[in-house]
C-alpha cells in the first residue's frame, strides 16, 4: 500500500431528507481529495485518482510524524494570504484548483508565497506497517488524533454528533455541505460506500438567459441583473429547451463568434454548489423556468 497509488472509498451522494442520524458527521471542505504517504519521514501525496502531486506542494515537507509510516486520507484546500488581515479566512474551490494545476517547480514556489496549501484530515488507512481498513471508522479516528497535530500544513477535521443541525450550518455559511460517517464502518477501496456519504449545501438564484452557444456544445449564458455570472452547460429536459426555442427566436438581437444573443427577459430558477471566487456560479443546473410563459 505505502507509496503505491491507491483508489480510496469514494462518498455516497445522499439529500438532505436522508441525513442520517446515527452516524458521526463533519464539514465537507472545498477542495480535492488528497492521500499522504508517510514513510520515515518522506512524504509523498497523491489524488484519488492515482495522479502523484507531491512536488506541487512543497508544504508536504513540513510534514513530520511521531511514527515510522502512514497514510492519511483527506483533503487539500488553499488559503488566499493576500485577503486582509481583519477579515475571516475565505476558502474558494478555485485556489485549491490553482495550486493543483501549477506543476512548474517555479511557478509552485511562487504561488505557495500566495496561497498556502492545507490538508485537513478526517482517516487514516495505513499505520506503522499494518492496513487499517478493518478497524472501524472511531478506531481508526483515534489512531488518527494520536499521531497528528493540528498544524498550518495539517489539522484533524472536527466531527459532530448532530448531522441535521451541522448541514443547516453549512447551508447558512454558504459552505459546500457535509460528510457523514458510519462509526462501526471498515474501508472498501475502489468502492463507493453509504457508510461514508456527502449531503451538499446546494444554493439556488434566479438568473436571466441572454445568450446561447452555437457552436461546441450545449450552452445558455447567465445574466443576473445584466451582470454575467456563468454558463448553463448541463442540458434541461428536451421540453424546456422546446419551449425555449419557441419563445427566445423572437428575442434575438444579434449573433457574434458563435454565439446568439437575446434580450434577457427569461427568467430560471438555477441550482448551483457556490459562487466562485470571480462571483460565477459553480456547476449551474437548470431547475425550472420562472417568467418564460409571460414573453
Amino acid at each position: 500500500m505505502l507509496n503505491e497509488p491507491l483508489k480510496p472509498m469514494l462518498l455516497q451522494p445522499m439529500l438532505p431528507s436522508q441525513i442520517k442520524k446515527d452516524f458521526k458527521s463533519s464539514l465537507k471542505w472545498d477542495g480535492f481529495r488528497i492521500l499522504i504517504h508517510y514513510n520515515h519521514g518522506a512524504v509523498r501525496a497523491f489524488t484519488r485518482h492515482g495522479t502523484e502531486v507531491t512536488s506541487r506542494f512543497p508544504e508536504l515537507n513540513n510534514i513530520k510524524l511521531p511514527v515510522k509510516t502512514a497514510i492519511l486520507d483527506g483533503e487539500c484546500i488553499a488559503f488566499d494570504l493576500t485577503q486582509a488581515k481583519d477579515q475571516p479566512p475565505k476558502l474558494w474551490w478555485d485556489d485549491a484548483m490553482t495550486r493543483f494545476n501549477t506543476k512548474k517547480e517555479s511557478a509552485v514556489k511562487q504561488i505557495a508565497k500566495t496561497l498556502r496549501a492545507h490538508f485537513p484530515l478526517w482517516d487514516i488507512l495505513f499505520l506503522d506497517g499494518k492496513p487499517m481498513l478493518n478497524s472501524s471508522f472511531m478506531q481508526r479516528r483515534e489512531a488518527l488524533e494520536d499521531i497528528v497535530d493540528n498544524s498550518e500544513t495539517l489539522s484533524i477535521t472536527p466531527l459532530y454528533n448532530d448531522g441535521e443541525e451541522l448541514f443547516l450550518k453549512a447551508k447558512e455559511l454558504g459552505l459546500e455541505g457535509i460528510v457523514q460517517y458510519h462509526p462501526d464502518a471498515q474501508i472498501h477501496l475502489n468502492t463507493r460506500s453509504k457508510n461514508m456519504i456527502k449531503v451538499k449545501a446546494y444554493q439556488y438564484i434566479t438568473c436571466q438567459i441572454s445568450s446561447v452557444r452555437l457552436v461546441g456544445g450545449f450552452g445558455w449564458g447567465l445574466t443576473v441583473d445584466g451582470k454575467y455570472v456563468g454558463l448553463l452547460e448541463f442540458p434541461p429536459n428536451s421540453k424546456a429547451i422546446r419551449a425555449f426555442n419557441q419563445v427566445s427566436k423572437q428575442l434575438v438581437t444579434h449573433e457574434h463568434k458563435g454565439w446568439r444573443y437575446i434580450e434577457p427577459v427569461l427568467g430560471c430558477k438555477i441550482k448551483f454548489q457556490c459562487f466562485t471566487k470571480d462571483g460565477k456560479l459553480r456547476s449551474p443546473k437548470f431547475e425550472e423556468f420562472i417568467t418564460i410563459t409571460s414573453v
